[in-house]
C-alpha cells in the first residue's frame, strides 16, 4: 500500500470513527463516544491537511485562534472547547452521511433520466423545471445537483444548439445556471436533510421541527416563485431569437424521484420518532441504509453476487469519497466550533441588555438579524457562524415574546438567500466553474437582484408570521 493509499485509509476510518461517536452521543448521550470521535475528527484534519482548501485552512486556523483565547481567558476552557468539539463532530457526521447518499445518486440511472428532463424543456417553461428538478435532486445530492445539473447543461447548451448565435447561448446559459442554484438554495430552507436545519434546530430553542418544515415549505415556493418572475422579467417571451422548442415530458422518473425522497424522509421521521431524538438523527441512521438499499436496486443478478457487488461498491464510494470531504469538514468543522467557542465568551445577559438597547419591536430586531446573517455571507463570513454566535440572543428574543418559529423561519430563510450571493460560498464557486464565469458575475451580476428583493420578501414573511403566531 502506498503513502496515499495508507493514508485515505485511516483518513476514511477516522471519519467512520466521527460518524460512530457522533451517533453514539445523539443516542445514548454516551461523553466518551463525543470525545473518541473529536480526537478521530483532529486525526482526520491532520491526514488530510495538505489537500484542503486554503478557505479551508484559515477556518480551522480561526478556530485555534479560539480555543488558544478560551484556554486563556475562559474560567472553565475544556467544558467549553470539548462543548464546541462536539458541536462539531455532530455536524461533520451529518454533512457525511449525507454525501453518503450522493455517491449512490451518481450511478442511478434515474437520476439521469430526471436531469435530462428538466434541461430539454422549451424556454417558457425550463427555468422552472431546472429550479424545481434542482431543488428536489439537491434533497439526495446536496451539492451534487451543481455538478450533476451543470454539467448537462454545459454539454447541451452548444453554438450548434443555438443556431449559431452567440447571445443565445449565453442567455441560455445564464438562464439555465441561475434556475440550478436557486433551486438548490432554497432546499435549504426547508430540508430536514440540510445542515442548515440540524444548526437551526441547535440555536433555536422550543422548535416543533413539523410546523417549522411546513412552514418553511410556503416560503422556499414564494422565494422560488419570486425566482421564476425575475427570469421572465429579465427575458420576456417576445424577445426569443428562435423558434419555439417542443418537448413530450415524461414524468415517470420525476414521480420516481418524489416517491425515494419522500420515502427518505419519512424513514427518517419514523426513527426519530421511535428512538425519541432530533430528527436529524434520524437521518444520520438511515441516509446510509437508503445509501445501500439504492445501490444494491441498481444492481442485477442472483441475490449473493449482487449483495456482495453492492457491499464492495459500497465500500469504495465510501473510501473515495471520505477523505474528499476534507474542505467541507475544514469549513463546517471549524466555522461551527468558532461559533461555539466565541458564544462562550458572550452571556445571554449581555446579549438580552444589548438588544433591550435596540429602540426598534422585537420582531424588527429579527429581521434586522436575519439580514445581518445575509450581509455578512456576501462579506464572506460564513452562516453556520454567524447563526452559531447568535443562538443567545435568538433565545432572548423568544423571551421577549418572538415566537421560536418566526427566529428559525427568518434565519432559514436568510442563509438560502444568502448561498446565491456569497463570493466565497460553494455553490456559487461550482456554478461559476461550470458556467465558466468569474464568480462574482454569479454573485452580483446574476443573483444580486433576486437577493435583495428577496430579503425584503423574508422580512414581511416575518413580520406576517410574528402577527399569525
Amino acid at each position: 500500500m502506498t503513502g496515499p493509499q495508507l493514508r485515505g485509509a485511516l483518513s476514511t476510518l477516522a471519519m467512520v470513527a466521527v460518524i460512530g461517536g457522533a451517533i453514539g452521543w445523539a443516542l445514548f448521550r454516551w461523553a466518551w463516544a463525543s470525545d473518541a470521535a473529536g480526537a478521530a475528527l483532529l486525526l482526520y484534519v491532520a491526514l488530510e491537511w495538505s489537500a484542503i482548501s486554503a478557505g479551508g485552512k484559515r477556518m480551522l486556523a480561526a478556530a485555534l485562534l479560539a480555543a488558544l483565547a478560551a484556554a486563556q481567558f475562559l474560567p472553565l476552557p475544556l467544558q467549553t472547547l470539548r462543548h464546541g468539539m462536539g458541536e462539531s463532530v455532530f455536524l461533520v457526521g451529518l454533512f457525511t452521511t449525507l454525501g453518503m447518499l450522493r455517491d449512490s445518486a451518481r450511478t442511478s440511472r434515474l437520476i439521469r433520466r430526471c436531469g435530462e428532463q428538466m434541461v430539454r424543456q422549451g424556454p417558457g417553461r425550463r427555468y422552472a423545471a431546472l429550479s424545481l428538478g434542482s431543488h428536489l435532486i439537491a434533497l439526495v445530492l446536496n451539492f451534487g445537483v451543481l455538478a450533476l445539473l451543470g454539467m448537462m447543461v454545459a454539454k447541451g447548451n452548444t453554438l450548434s444548439a443555438a443556431n449559431g448565435d452567440e447571445i443565445v447561448k449565453g442567455i441560455r446559459k445564464r438562464r439555465m445556471m441561475t434556475a440550478i442554484l436557486r433551486g438548490f438554495a432554497m432546499m435549504t430552507a426547508w430540508s430536514p436533510l440540510a445542515v442548515s436545519f440540524a444548526v437551526i434546530q441547535q440555536v433555536v430553542p422550543g422548535l416543533a421541527w413539523w410546523h417549522l418544515v411546513s412552514l418553511q415549505v410556503v416560503l422556499a415556493l414564494i422565494l422560488m416563485g419570486w425566482g421564476w418572475v425575475l427570469d421572465r422579467l429579465d427575458f420576456p417571451p417576445h424577445t426569443r431569437r428562435l423558434p419555439p422548442h417542443r418537448h413530450k415530458t415524461q414524468f415517470r422518473p420525476i414521480l420516481g424521484l418524489i416517491a425515494l425522497v419522500a420515502a427518505i424522509v419519512v424513514g427518517a421521521v419514523a426513527l426519530a420518532e421511535m428512538l425519541g431524538v432530533r430528527l436529524v438523527v434520524g437521518a444520520m441512521i438511515v441516509v446510509p441504509l437508503a445509501a445501500v438499499i439504492w445501490l444494491f436496486a441498481q444492481q442485477s443478478g442472483a441475490l449473493l453476487p449482487r449483495t456482495a457487488l453492492t457491499f464492495r461498491l459500497f465500500v469504495g464510494h465510501v473510501c473515495d469519497s471520505l477523505p474528499g470531504f476534507r474542505s467541507e469538514v475544514a469549513m463546517l468543522g471549524g466555522a461551527m466550533f468558532l461559533g461555539s467557542v466565541v458564544a462562550a465568551f458572550i452571556t445571554p445577559e449581555d446579549t438580552a441588555h444589548a438588544i433591550a438597547l435596540i429602540p426598534l419591536p422585537p420582531v424588527a430586531v429579527a429581521v434586522l438579524l436575519a439580514w445581518g446573517v445575509m450581509v455578512a455571507a456576501h462579506a464572506g463570513i460564513s452562516q453556520l457562524v454567524t447563526i452559531t454566535l447568535l443562538g443567545s440572543a435568538l433565545g432572548s428574543l423568544s423571551a421577549a415574546g418572538i415566537n421560536p418559529l418566526v427566529l428559525a423561519s427568518g434565519m432559514l430563510g436568510a442563509w438560502a438567500l444568502s448561498i446565491c450571493t456569497t463570493p466565497v460560498g460553494a455553490a456559487v464557486m461550482s456554478v461559476a466553474r461550470v458556467a465558466e464565469v468569474p464568480v462574482r458575475t454569479v454573485s452580483h451580476t446574476w443573483n444580486r437582484r433576486f437577493v435583495v428583493v428577496g430579503a425584503l420578501l423574508l422580512g414581511v414573511w416575518m413580520v406576517a408570521l410574528s402577527l399569525m403566531l
